[in-house]
């Protein structure tokens, strides 16, 4: 579920959009009475006027909950959800002037609430960090209705990219050291090789002309990683160096033929694959780490 509030300006055209029977449905209200947008507006601006230095005197509020949840949430739920949500935002539903109205002309329901921040005696309702109050406050009715939040599905988001770049990075280091055994002569001839397993790899180039770095994107997922997030062994400044400084250096060059000037340094290419060291399409820091769990193993038992 996610929930967005803030306060802003009252007016009819505010009405007119959330109490729309096109859209929807009303579900609540509380002190206010009237039928139209414009007769709620009107009884909602004869407490708002005891406060005229107040401009943003109307909050709003979206609570959108899954199309999964929202399809299997009835009237009552949604009321409880309603009550509920303006408690936890230290909100009276049975003190404070609001109008609750579900939208269900898009593909799932979603509710918003119109609520008087001019309470009776003509104060303020406290408007500080009231999208922050909002969003932990949706997390929490989520959560004791057993109902996805938009902190849950941010989180599973996040676990899941994870997943997907861990995966990636397997991929592309795999690729990389098969591509090395051949013994690229070149960078170009590297790049080509890498497309071959669907990574492009991109050189990062400065103003003076000199490669800086290197990013790999695989076009699968379009996953773009830099060469160190991939693996600190890749190395590939070293791996691929420019047997011409000056030629490499001069401004007249495109980029193109600063990037075919690059060729391989065979002298660190032995090095840096026992450093890659993949044996079975797993790193020897996996195997190191296997081994030291075997080894904590037996000497517990």
């Amino acid at each position: 579920m996610i929930s967005k509030a803030k306060s802003c300006p009252g007016g009819t055209a505010l009405f007119h959009y959330v109490v729309n029977e096109e859209k929807g449905y009303e579900l609540l209200r509380n002190g206010l009475s009237g039928v139209t947008p414009k007769e709620l507006y009107s009884d909602m601006a004869i407490m708002q006027n005891q406060n005229l230095k107040c401009k943003n005197n109307t909050i709003s509020i979206v609570l959108s909950p899954t199309i999964e949840d929202s399809s299997r949430m009835s009237n009552d739920q949604l009321k409880e959800l309603t009550k509920g949500f303006l408690k936890e935002m230290n909100l009276d539903p049975k003190l404070n002037q609001f109008i609750a109205f579900v939208h269900t002309e898009k593909d799932h329901k979603h509710l918003h609430i119109l609520l008087n921040r001019v309470k009776s005696d003509g104060k303020l309702i406290n408007d500080s960090f009231i999208s922050k109050k909002a969003q932990e406050a949706a997390h929490k009715m989520a959560s004791e209705y057993g109902w996805s939040s938009a902190k849950d599905i941010k989180e599973t988001k996040e676990r899941e990219r994870k997943e997907s770049t861990k995966e990636v990075r397997s991929i592309i280091k795999k690729a990389h050291y098969l591509v090395l055994k051949a013994k690229p002569k070149n960078l170009i001839t590297y790049q080509k090789e890498m497309a071959k397993y669907g990574i492009q790899v991109l050189p990062t180039i400065n103003k003076q002309g000199n490669i800086q770095g290197y990013r790999f994107i695989h076009d699968a997922s379009g996953t773009n990683l830099k060469a160190s997030e991939v693996d600190r062994n890749l190395k590939l400044n070293k791996l691929f160096s420019s047997e011409n400084e000056i030629t490499r250096n001069s401004n007249n060059l495109n980029k193109e033929y600063v990037i075919n000037d690059y060729s391989l340094n065979t002298s660190v290419l032995k090095s840096i694959i026992n450093q890659l060291a993949f044996i079975g399409g797993e790193s020897q820091d996996e195997n190191l780490r296997q081994k030291k769990s075997r080894k904590r193993k037996s000497l517990r038992r």
